[in-house]
């Protein structure tokens, strides 16, 4: 089974690698990318990479990390610092939200900031330095 055009775009609006739309039908990332070239999308269009995003890592329901950056970014675990973070990250046990799209990278800080402060208050986030 392979998704539709609407579906399609429902997963790259999500921010969703080719490789996670892949994961989900059992096919590759190249007849990901073969569907949309058939269907005419723009992927950068949809995944909006022009933006900054904040977005949160979540761990049975509780967020453990909040973070920043261009649309891909919360998807990579070869940057983290925290080792147990980067191995639930690479054993498929983290799930990702994102929580707000800006297109000036000062406005996603502040706002990573002040979600950091939120969830550190609540005993979570306990990934993220203060």
């Amino acid at each position: 089974m392979l998704p539709t055009k609407q579906e399609l775009i429902e997963y790259l609006s999500n921010k969703m690698t080719n490789q996670d739309v892949a994961n989900i039908y059992g096919i590759t990332f190249q007849k990901v990318i073969q569907l949309i070239k058939k269907y005419k999308l723009d992927p950068n269009e949809l995944r909006q990479v022009n933006k900054y995003t904040v977005y949160l890592h979540l761990l049975n329901g509780e967020v453990v990390y909040v973070g920043s950056g261009v649309w891909y970014r919360c998807r990579r675990y070869t940057n983290r610092r925290n080792t147990g973070h980067k191995q639930l990250m690479r054993d498929g046990k983290i799930e990702y939200k994102f929580v707000g799209e800006f297109d000036r990278e000062e406005d996603a800080r502040n706002y990573e900031k002040k979600l950091i402060k939120k969830y550190k208050k609540l005993g979570q986030a306990k990934f993220n330095k203060i």
